[in-house]
């Protein structure tokens, strides 16, 4: 066998050369290991934070359609004519409240149904005057206001100003409004009618022998007085006084009995009238909530 020949000093310089070269390339691949707990590489802290998806806005609810569409009525005008009811026990739960001329509405028209409280000489001072107290009611005497109160009607009926054509037209407003009010506030679910008064005549009336100041022209400055009571405290107004007008605005002869009376069958235009003027609660109330809310509104 050969032996082999010494590798000569050039050749061992070379080769520790080229180790010494592999030692230091190792070295610097190794530099700046990433040691636990260092600052992570910047490249990584770039990175963006996922954002929350942003919730979509809210849309308002649109507010629902009325599903009924009442009529607009303006308080202190006169009520448009309506279909006849279909019978008068349309009537039963209504309240006829009045003086001398509300019971021969009772007693003569024909109209039978409901409940009528009047009295000869009633007038808007005596309706809540304990010293009127001439309606008895279960065995109580009681003025007409609380006989009023003593049961609720989904209508009342007023026609009260007669006996009161003596006094300024002034005082007769001040004390219809006040009886409205006591009215409206024992019979809150009712619809109120306030009706005008009807004409006199005053011819007739003179032959009489009435008061001087049952006259037309007194008669006249009340119905104003009405038609503004009707309007301020949101009650539908009747003209009652329409059907008992004649051509000259006086009660014709032949509808009068004392002049400020109807002789018997003239109560029926009377009954008729009602029967063909008639509100429905529905829309009584919808117009006074909206009457309400024009005047809280108001400067």
């Amino acid at each position: 066998m050969n032996p082999m020949r010494p590798k000569s000093p050039a050749s061992r310089l070379a080769l520790l050369l080229l180790v010494l070269a592999l030692l230091s390339g190792c070295a610097r691949a190794g530099d700046n290991p990433i040691q636990s707990g260092s600052p992570a590489p910047a490249d990584s802290q770039q990175q963006a934070t996922p954002q929350p998806t942003p919730s979509p806005t809210p849309q308002p609810t649109p507010s629902p359609e009325p599903t009924h569409a009442y009529p607009l009525y303006t308080f202190g005008t006169p009520l448009e004519e309506s279909a006849p009811v279909a019978d008068d026990s349309f009537f039963d739960s209504a309240v006829f409240l009045g003086d001398s001329r509300t019971e021969g509405l009772q007693l003569f028209s024909g109209l039978k149904n409901g409940t009528f409280y009047w009295a000869r000489g009633m007038t808007v001072f005596r309706a809540d005057s304990d010293e009127y107290r001439v309606f008895q009611v279960d065995g109580q005497q009681l003025t007409l206001v609380d006989a009023l109160a003593q049961r609720q009607y989904e209508a009342v009926y007023v026609m009260i100003g007669i006996n009161e054509l003596g006094y300024s037209p002034q005082r007769y407003e001040q004390g219809l409004a006040e009886l409205i009010d006591k009215i409206l506030a024992v019979q809150p679910s009712a619809v109120v009618y306030l009706q005008t008064l009807p004409p006199v005549n005053d011819a007739v009336a003179r032959a009489n022998g009435l008061a001087d100041y049952i006259n037309n022209t007194q008669v006249d400055l009340f119905n104003q007085a009405i038609v503004r009571v009707a309007a301020q405290k949101g009650v539908v107004l009747l003209d009652t006084a329409s059907v008992y007008r004649g051509p000259d605005g006086q009660l014709p002869a032949e509808l009068a009995s004392d002049g400020a009376h109807f002789v018997f069958s003239g109560y029926a235009r009377w009954a008729d009238y009602l029967r063909c003027h008639v509100m429905d609660p529905e829309r009584y109330f919808y117009n006074r909530a909206l009457t309400s809310a024009g005047e809280e509104g108001s400067p």
